[in-house]
C-alpha cells in the first residue's frame, strides 16, 4: 500500500514537471519581451481605431510553431514581436491571425526582434511596404 501511494505521488510529480516545462517553453519568452522576438513574414495587416488585425507566417522552411506574440504601443507607434519554437511545430503551424487591441491612435507599425526594427505598415501610405 505504501509502495503505491509512493508511485502515484511520483507520477504526479513527473506530471506536474511536465506541465511547467511545457508552459515555460510556451509562454515564458515573454519575460525577455522583445529579446526573445524573431523575425516573421506579414501577408496581411489591417488598423482600425480600436485594434491591429495581422496574419502571416514563419519565414524559414522548418516547421515551427507559433508561440504568440508581443507588443507595446509607444508614441503612437505600435511595435509588434513574434515568437515561434521548433517544438511546438508538432502541434501548430508557424500561420498566425492575431488582433492586438490598442488604446490611441497609430501612424505605424514597427516589427521588432532582438536587433531589426522593420516597418511594416505606416499611416501615409496606408499599406504594407
Amino acid at each position: 500500500m505504501k509502495a503505491l501511494k509512493k508511485a502515484g505521488i511520483a507520477l504526479l510529480m513527473i506530471a506536474v514537471i511536465l506541465t511547467a516545462i511545457f508552459f515555460v517553453g510556451r509562454y515564458g519568452w515573454k519575460i525577455a519581451g522583445f529579446h526573445a522576438c524573431q523575425g516573421a513574414v506579414i501577408t496581411n495587416l489591417e488598423v482600425n481605431e480600436k485594434s491591429v488585425h495581422i496574419e502571416g507566417t514563419y519565414p524559414g522552411s522548418f516547421p515551427s510553431g507559433f508561440c504568440g506574440y508581443y507588443a507595446k504601443e509607444q508614441d503612437n507607434v505600435l511595435y509588434v514581436g513574434f515568437h515561434f519554437s521548433a517544438v511546438f511545430g508538432f502541434f501548430e503551424t508557424g500561420d498566425f491571425d492575431i488582433t492586438i487591441p490598442i488604446q490611441g491612435e497609430i501612424s505605424q507599425v514597427i516589427l521588432k526582434t532582438d536587433q531589426v526594427e522593420t516597418s511594416v505598415w505606416n499611416a501615409q501610405t496606408d499599406s504594407l511596404p
